[in-house]
């Protein structure tokens, strides 16, 4: 007999979904031919047999979430005597909690029976002046406190009970991949003391560049750019594991997609040792992926530092949240022309574009940030064709 568990596909994954089991109960299987899809964090995943049997029993259904290592399934041979009744039982630790929130449940459902309608009289001084900025009548109050006294927590309680409920228009469900964003942003947010630094970017020279460029959008010109300063500033490609700086020589840029399940964020991998050309082929290659859920596991594997672009969406600004465990990541916003001073003390049109980069400041100080910040808006500034190859 054979489990099969909940696999763990990224160090990051806690739970998983069995979204299609691929073959049916009292079926033979060969290991290696695809047993189930598993609907991870970021995608879906076919998951292959590790041994060879009958399906003699699903334990999670489709649809169900269940943490990794979790028993799914029972593979046996076809003449061999299988006990199933401990996978199937409910637990009496389950049976306990069930029983609890039943209680709890009829307790809240009853009717507070200590005191009376108006507490006889006695009502609490703090009470009686929140009963009255409640608009509260306390002759309908119950008083719960000694000998039938109102108090506030009374009042408050009889204020909550009689203010009409807010009318729902819809419950909307976490799909996987918001469910991911959530814990990672969270994470991100709670575990890395991040700043971020803002500058305006004259981008006179890329609109140039990308006219003397077929299919090459702004984003993918931003990405090469990125990847070609990055090369020089290596402190901002790591990340901190156990009090040490962990450098990466890889620059593999991790790219905010869209897509109809939210925002993924794919990786273009080896950026700076590739063409703008070749990048900008990649990125469509995954967003095409992104909006077919289509994005593996491989995809998404092994970002040093991110960059997201809202500019087409006309964000003008924003500041970005690390994306863990990355140390950097760079926000553009949309291009407009907006009047500048030129050297010559002249008043001209320029197109001009915000960029946030947001830093862990656990390891990387203003000082040293400002030199990756102002390396990015030079080389934008002063891009050429050349700089792109």
């Amino acid at each position: 007999m054979n489990e099969v568990k909940m696999p763990r596909l990224g160090v990051t994954m806690q739970a998983g979904t069995v979204s299609t089991w691929l073959v049916e109960e009292g079926e033979y299987i060969e290991r290696g031919d695809y047993l189930f899809e598993l609907e991870t964090e970021k995608s879906t995943v076919e998951i292959e047999a590790m041994n060879s049997g009958v399906l003699r029993k699903i334990i999670v259904p489709e649809g169900q979430e269940v943490p990794v290592n979790t028993v799914i399934a029972i593979i046996a041979e076809e003449d061999e005597e299988v006990e199933l009744t401990p996978y199937l039982e409910t637990k009496p630790a389950e049976e306990a909690k069930v029983q609890v929130a039943a209680a709890v449940e009829a307790v809240a459902e009853k009717p507070v029976a200590a005191g009376k309608a108006g507490g006889g009289g006695k009502v609490a001084p703090k009470a009686r002046q929140l009963a009255k900025q409640l608009g509260v009548n306390l002759d309908t109050v119950i008083g719960t406190g000694r000998d039938g006294l109102i108090t506030e927590k009374d009042v408050q309680n009889a204020a909550s009970q009689t203010t009409p409920a807010l009318r729902v228009k819809e419950t909307i469900s976490l799909n996987n991949v918001k469910k991911s964003m959530s814990e990672n942003m969270l994470n991100s947010w709670r575990n890395i003391p991040q700043f971020t630094q803002i500058v305006s970017v004259n981008m006179a020279q890329v609109l140039k560049a990308k006219k003397e460029l077929e299919s090459v959008s702004i984003n993918d010109v931003i990405v090469k750019a990125v990847a070609n300063v990055v090369r020089e500033n290596s402190i901002v490609n790591s990340r901190l594991e156990d009090n040490k700086i962990v450098v990466f020589e890889d620059v593999n840029v991790s790219v905010a997609v869209n897509s109809e399940h939210g925002l993924v964020v794919p990786v273009v991998k080896n950026a700076d040792s590739k063409s703008v050309s070749d990048i900008a082929k990649e990125i469509r290659g995954l967003s095409e992926k992104a909006k077919n859920n289509q994005l593996t596991l491989e995809d998404y594997a092994n970002g040093t530092i991110t960059v997201s672009n809202l500019g087409s969406l006309g964000i003008e600004t924003g500041t970005p949240i690390i994306n863990i465990p990355q140390s950097t990541i760079i926000f553009a916003g949309s291009i407009q022309k907006i009047p500048v001073v030129n050297e010559l003390d002249e008043i001209t049109a320029a197109p001009i574009m915000k960029l946030s980069i947001a830093f862990d400041h656990r390891f990387i100080d203003g000082v040293t940030a400002a030199g990756f910040t102002n390396a990015v808006k030079s080389a934008l500034e002063n891009l050429s064709v050349n700089n792109l190859a």
